[in-house]
């Protein structure tokens, strides 16, 4: 979450990562299975996110995104989606304060559109995203594969990505700047028992451009960023409850001197009738990033000289947050597939672990809902 997800270089960035995380739309290429869906899919998902601290409602989100998927000829499949989100609400200025925050009302539409080919061994797929918001256009492409050993024990994910931006927020002065960010994925899955699944994938990305907010007093960042992440992840299931475990642990660098650490640990159980409950904690921590400048005692913020690098921006400084969660589905139908999800996350400078806490940073905490409904076919 915060700086080391999708930043979007406006104040809404946390909002907008939480939004595209829960509704899973493609964007920059990912590990996958190689094999084709066996039935199509049309899938609603309505995604109600508020964030508020100190009492203060901060951004609000209600999405809607219908998705489907359409197996072709038993060797091919087309997805397609479409979300229309509002966001409303203020961002502060600076750190966590109220005093000048910035007001927020827009309106994105995303589409998506992926098409993938499946062989013996593996797959291949093609992928294409846009996404526009009054002060924000972003096109994605992405190419994305897989390679299996004749056993299937083994698979290697790989996948490349490119995304353009442009930013325009006329009345600061930021008028057509672009950013651009190119995506490399390499990912091994091994099957180690008829139990367990292990994964590990490293993503890196180098990204130029306006990275700046134009939305906080004083932001300036640096015009190109290089981030890293290796993520594990292990699947068991258990022969008693025939439940399974999953747990990932996600490092993440970057050339703003951000280093996080993000570990998450989810249990899904079947139930009679169709039901399934899973239940899911994630702990996340990062680091200050070089130019943040921290809060101090003064009701107003002490800036560097402009042609410096600074930032106060809460989501480049040094916390601690968590997020507790559950969603339940089941299937009303042998077709019909409906889910509730619900999180809440929260965050505070003094829960980091590793070193130097921010100071002067009111907690930070979010409620995420989310209801959907799947037909297959």
């Amino acid at each position: 979450m915060a700086a080391t997800d999708r930043d979007d270089g406006n104040g809404r960035a946390l909002g907008c990562s939480l939004l595209l995380a829960a509704l899973s739309l493609p964007g920059v290429p990912t590990a996958r299975a190689d094999t084709p869906p066996e039935r199509a899919q049309l899938s609603y998902k309505y995604l109600d996110y508020l964030d508020f601290q100190d009492g203060w409602d901060r951004i609000g989100v209600q999405a809607h995104a219908l998705s489907a998927v359409l197996p072709l000829a038993g060797k091919w499949s087309v997805e397609s989606g479409v979300t229309v989100d509002s966001i409303s609400g203020a961002s502060p200025a600076y750190h966590s304060q109220r005093l000048r925050s910035a007001e927020v009302k827009d309106q994105r539409e995303g589409v998506d559109f992926k098409v993938s080919r499946y062989f013996s061994r593996g797959s291949l797929s093609f992928s294409f995203a846009d996404s526009r918001e009054e002060d924000y256009l972003s096109d994605a492409w992405s190419v994305s594969g897989s390679l299996s050993t004749e056993s299937k024990n083994t698979t290697l994910n790989f996948g490349l990505g490119i995304t353009a931006d442009e930013i325009n927020v006329p009345a600061v002065g930021v008028v057509e700047r672009s950013k651009n960010i190119y995506q490399g994925m390499l990912g091994l899955t091994q099957i180690l028992t008829p139990r367990d699944i292990a994964q590990l994938t490293l993503t890196y990305s180098s990204g130029d451009g306006y990275f700046s907010d134009p939305y906080k007093l004083r932001d300036k960042r640096p015009d190109y960023k290089r981030q890293t992440t290796v993520l594990a992840r292990w699947n068991h299931q258990f022969a008693a409850t025939k439940g399974a475990a999953r747990l990932s642990y996600r490092y993440y660098t970057d050339t703003f001197d951000v280093r996080a650490h993000t570990a998450t640990l989810e249990y899904v159980q079947p139930l009679p009738q169709g039901w399934t409950v899973a239940p899911f904690v994630r702990a996340h921590a990062q680091s200050a990033a070089s130019f943040y400048l921290e809060a101090d005692n003064n009701p107003f913020p002490s800036f560097a000289p402009r042609d410096q690098l600074q930032s106060q921006d809460q989501r480049l400084s040094a916390f601690g947050g968590g997020s507790l969660g559950v969603k339940v589905s089941k299937y009303v139908t042998a077709d019909v597939l409906v889910d509730f999800r619900y999180e809440r996350y929260e965050q505070h400078a003094d829960w980091y672990p590793f070193g130097s806490q921010s100071k002067g940073i009111d907690p930070f905490m979010a409620d995420i809902y989310q209801v959907g409904v799947s037909w297959y076919f």
